[in-house]
This record gives structure tokens, C-alpha cells and sequence, in this order.
């Protein structure tokens, strides 16, 4: 039975409204905040939940860091169960704690109960990557991690506003615990701030409209989205459908490390189960359940259409699974410092590889099997500094169907953004010499993947970096006949010693001034047989510098002769070579 049009008018002006409102956040973090990670590289993700009968439900969400999309979730869940009975006006609570909601203890969330009437109604949050969180190494990344203490410090739910008063002692005790201080309190002030203003435009809405309309509003909203995702799920054959992927390491000397997905279709209805996984391991690549959950939901959301909001509708027809105590559901204290990058990539890669045995033109290679190499010194005036090195990342998403990999990041990291060359050689005594697409450096496929690059970032003054690696031995993976990824690879060059190639972990390594890190950032995997791609587009490859003559001879089956200062493709050539590699194919 269709509803009267002026029902589907108000959930469209309120959930349009309340979208309006979580972007509003995002650009009031990005402009505030102190930080380059927030106002640069945008690591943060908003949102807004409502609270009905206990329980909360995301409401909306501005594009952000792509993996916080079900982390955020779980955190304000436990927020919420730690204060339903005692939150008034004007609290702001915080959690970072892995084991309560949380990914890693880097990325943490605060939130602020709207209030109608005596009700929490609404609730403001934002989740974001924070530059250090205390703990041993500066930067929060440990790869000698062996317990959840090493990875830093660990906040569980907290009130950092009472009734509207600022809780002094809890600020200070938790900036008393961070190398950064003097970026942390302002990157706090902006997501308080946000939230703040979030919770104006939210009481202007309940005043204009009435909370019962508001309420049925958003109801209307998350069921609209729910039965968008079950008809895109409604269209994949019923079935159980399996695959494992692995991680190199754990940093800790173990080593291909599995994670296993079994996809069950049923009408509308889709189960993720991670039993086969790998049991938690020593080093700081598990992964806490709500983090697991994220990149599972991840998954699913890039084989939808991108024109569903994003809402608790998304999360209604899927059910998730992971054993307790394996690398995908830990017991603590397993240390869970690297769990967003290992093993998240092997999370999505294994929940995707099983979607395209039954649903292959939905499917794109998310990768993130990023290396991760962060360095760390002192301004001149002696404040520390922790610099992420975003350049050295970019790359990595893979092909889909009927479209090759795209940008600098892949969908794991949509909402991150590359931050300005210019204004890093500002905030940091850095120079980015080169960052520049490089050939044969990506998987092939009928969609390819996204080059790969070649970056070089220099630090003027003496500094140390600490690398860790992934897709060096597990690259990430091709779908339905395409290529895998190549390996990634970083070099370091101190200064003073002989180049140091790091192909699973270097700790702390003293670079001198000028020293250079190198990164060579494999591209994404591809999607389709590489000599099913049309000719024209491996010759465009060519021109833009993507392909080598010889890569295209050789991943594609396409002849392109040199003419001079020109390439010209060689159909005659070409579909003999094709029909020759068929046969032997």
C-alpha cells in the first residue's frame, strides 16, 4: 500500500536534512581542526544516529574514511550502553578502546546526546584517525606490539563534558598521554565542535517538524534503504560461496596469515561467516569484531548502487560471524594496532572474492594492502612530529566491470583525501621529490587495475622510520580472470648507510637529515582475462604511459608498433597474436 506523497516528501526533506547535517560536521572538522590528518588528509568520518528504545541506529553519514562505516556503529552502541541511564544535557562522551567498539586505539569517537524533551533522541558523532595515542612509539603504530597496552592508550567509554562543564582532569590526563598535545586538544575542540553544531541543526529539525514526524521520517528512510540493498541481494543466485585470502605477517615472524569467508545467499538475507580463519596472533594485526564487521559491510557496499543512502537499512539484511579468539574476533588483550589495514584488506578481499563466484559484475578489488612507513622527529623548537607520509599510499584500487581502477586511494579510503603537497612541506620539514605513475605496475585485466607509483619523500631534518609492509607475498587479488596485484615495496635510504629494502618490517631506523624513503606502491588487481580488453585501451595505456610496449605484447595481447614519436595499434598483428595465445592459453 503506497504511502500518502506528503510521507515520502518529509523523509526525503529530513533524511536529505540530516545528510546535509553530518557533511556540515565533516567541513566544520576539516576547517578547525589542528592536525594535517584532519583538515589535509580528512581522516574522520560523521554521522548521526537516533536512540529509540534503547538502542541506536545510524541515521546518516558523510563520505569519509570508508572503513570507520560500521566501526562508528559499534562505538556509539557501547557509549550508549555505558551511559543510557545517566546522560543529560550538554554530555560529550569518548571511547577509543578496541575491545569496546573500537578498530584500533588511533581512531577514536565522540559523541553528543541530542535531547526532546527528557529523551536522548539524537546523537552527533564523529570517528577520527588521531596523529599519536600515547604507548611506546611515537605515532601509535607499534610493530613490536605483543598486548593491547603496547598499541597505546587505551580509552574505554568517558565523559569528557558533564552537564555542559568540561571535564579538566580527564583533558588533561588524556593530552598528559599524547606526544601531540599540542594538535590533540584543538582536533578534539573540532569534532566537540562539530557535534556541537550538529546538535543545533538537530533541535532546529525536531522544533520545525515534531519528533514524532522526524522519527517516522527516519524510519521511512532506513527502510527505503533496506529494501534497496535486499533487491540487489534478491538477485544473487541462492548459495554458499567460500574463499580465503591471507595476510603476509603479524610482524611477529609468523607468516601468511589466513582469513576465510563463506557467503550465504538466502532470498534477501546474506550471512558473512569468518570460521577458518587464522587464530588471533601474537602481533598487532587482529582484528576486534566491530572493525571486522566494518570492512565486511564495506564490502558489501561498494557491489550496491552508490545512490543508497547510507543507513542502519544497509546493515539490517546482513548478518556477520567470526569466531572468538581467531584474527578476525580476538580475545583480549591481543594487540590490534595494525587491524585497519592488516588484516581489514584480507577482510574485504575474502568477503568480495566469495561475492563474485555469484554476483561477478558487482564486484571491485578493494584493496588496501598498503605499506605503511611513518617517520618521526622535533621541530626546531623542540615539539614532536609525526608525519603519516599519505603520498607514499596512494594507489591500489582495483578493476570492475566495465570500469578500471580508479584515484589515488582505493574504496577502503574513498573519503580520505591526498593531501596538498605545498602545505606538507609546510606543517612538516619534508619534500615530496617524486610522485608519479609508473608502468607494468598494476594488476591487468579487461579492467585493469590502477597504476602503480613511484614516490620519493625526503625528511630535511633527522628523523626516524618505522616501515611495515603488506601485499609483498599475498598481493591483492584479481576477480573473475584478473591478474593479481604486484608486490609493494619500500626502500630506505638513511644517509649515512647503505639503502635498507624492507620487505616485511623495519623498526625505528635513524634516517639523517635529507634521508629519502622510497616507496613503490603496487597498483590495484585486475578484473576480467587481461586478453579479453579492448586493443584501443591498452593503446590509450600506452600513450598515457600506464603500459609498456612489451606489457601490452605480453599482459594483453596487443601489438603497438613505435612510429617515431607516436604508437600506432597493429589490429592485423594483434588478433593473430590473440588467436595464437587462445590456442595455447
Amino acid at each position: 500500500m503506497a504511502r500518502p506523497v506528503n510521507e515520502w516528501i518529509l523523509s526525503q526533506v529530513v533524511g536529505g536534512t540530516l545528510d546535509s547535517v553530518a557533511e556540515e560536521m565533516s567541513a566544520a572538522v576539516t576547517r578547525t581542526a589542528r592536525s594535517p590528518l584532519f583538515n589535509e588528509a580528512h581522516d574522520f568520518t560523521t554521522g548521526v544516529f537516533d536512540f529509540i528504545e534503547g538502542r541506536t541506529r545510524l541515521v546518516a553519514q558523510a563520505p569519509g574514511c570508508t572503513l570507520h562505516l560500521y566501526a562508528v556503529v559499534s562505538a556509539v552502541d557501547e557509549l550508549l550502553d555505558a551511559f543510557k541511564n545517566d546522560l543529560h544535557p550538554g554530555d560529550i562522551l569518548l571511547v577509543n578502546d578496541p575491545y569496546y567498539g573500537g578498530s584500533h586505539s588511533l581512531d577514536w569517537t565522540i559523541v553528543m546526546p541530542v535531547f526532546h524533551g527528557r529523551r536522548p533522541v539524537l546523537l552527533p558523532a564523529v570517528r577520527s584517525h588521531m596523529g599519536d595515542n600515547g604507548g611506546p612509539v611515537a605515532g601509535g603504530y607499534n610493530p613490536r606490539s605483543r598486548d593491547i597496552w603496547q598499541d597505546g592508550l587505551r580509552i574505554p567509554p568517558l565523559k569528557l563534558y558533564e552537564r555542559g562543564e568540561k571535564r579538566q582532569d580527564v583533558f588533561e590526563l588524556i593530552t598528559a598521554n599524547n606526544r601531540l598535545a599540542h594538535w590533540l586538544e584543538g582536533d578534539l575542540d573540532a569534532m566537540i565542535g562539530a557535534c556541537k553544531l550538529a546538535a543545533q541543526r538537530a533541535d532546529m529539525l525536531l522544533k520545525r517538524y515534531g519528533y514524532t514526524s522526524v522519527r517516522q521520517a527516519i524510519d521511512q528512510r532506513i527502510e527505503y534503504t533496506e529494501r534497496r540493498v535486499r533487491e540487489e541481494i534478491s538477485s544473487w543466485p541462492d548459495g554458499t560461496y567460500t574463499a580465503e585470502t591471507y595476510a603476509d605477517h603479524d610482524f611477529q615472524g609468523n607468516r601468511d596469515i589466513k582469513v576465510k569467508a563463506t557467503v550465504t545467499v538466502s532470498g534477501s538475507d546474506l550471512t558473512i561467516d569468518f570460521a577458518g580463519s587464522a587464530k588471533q596472533v601474537p602481533g598487532f594485526i587482529n582484528s576486534p569484531l566491530s572493525n571486522t564487521t566494518s570492512f565486511a559491510f564495506v564490502a558489501i557496499s561498494t557491489c550496491c548502487d552508490e545512490s543508497i543512502p547510507i543507513n542502519e537499512g544497509y546493515m539490517n539484511p546482513v548478518t556477520v560471524k567470526a569466531p572468538l579468539g581467531s584474527v578476525v574476533n580476538p580475545k583480549p588483550p591481543a594487540p590490534c594496532g595494525h587491524a585497519t589495514a592488516c588484516t581489514g584488506a584480507e577482510i574485504a578481499e575474502a568477503v568480495l572474492l566469495a561475492i563474485s563466484q555469484c554476483a561477478p559484475e558487482r564486484v571491485g578489488v578493494n584493496a588496501h594492502k598498503l605499506p605503511l612507513a611513518y617517520t618521526n622527529g622535533q621541530y626546531q623548537d623542540g615539539r614532536p612530529w609525526v608525519n603519516l607520509n599519505f603520498f607514499g599510499y596512494t594507489g591500489g584500487a582495483g578493476g570492475a566491470y566495465e570500469t578500471d581502477g580508479w584515484g589515488l586511494y582505493p574504496p577502503v579510503m574513498t573519503g580520505v583525501i591526498l593531501p596538498s603537497i605545498e602545505m606538507n612541506e609546510i606543517q612538516y620539514p619534508s619534500r615530496v621529490l617524486k610522485h608519479e605513475y609508473t608502468a607494468d605496475y598494476t594488476g591487468a585485466g579487461q579492467w585493469r587495475g590502477a597504476p602503480g607509483l613511484h614516490v620519493l619523500i625526503q625528511h630535511l631534518e633527522p628523523s626516524h622510520t618505522s616501515v611495515m609492509m603488506a601485499g609483498v607475498r599475498n598481493t591483492t587479488r584479481g576477480l573473475c580472470g584478473g591478474e593479481d596485484a604486484p608486490s609493494n615495496l619500500v626502500v630506505l635510504h638513511p644517509g649515512d648507510k647503505a639503502p635498507l629494502e624492507v620487505r616485511e618490517t623495519a623498526f625505528h631506523v635513524p634516517m639523517n637529515g635529507g634521508g629519502i624513503i622510497e616507496f613503490h606502491r603496487a597498483g590495484g588487481g585486475g578484473w576480467g582475462d587481461p586478453w579479453q580488453r579492448d586493443p584501443r585501451l591498452v593503446l590509450e595505456d600506452v600513450l598515457s604511459g600506464f603500459v609498456s610496449v612489451e606489457g601490452a605484447r605480453q599482459d594483453y595481447g596487443v601489438i603497438i608498433l613505435e612510429a617515431g614519436m607516436d604508437f600506432i595499434l597493429d589490429h592485423e598483428g594483434t588478433d593473430a597474436l590473440r588467436q595464437k595465445g587462445k590456442l595455447g592459453r
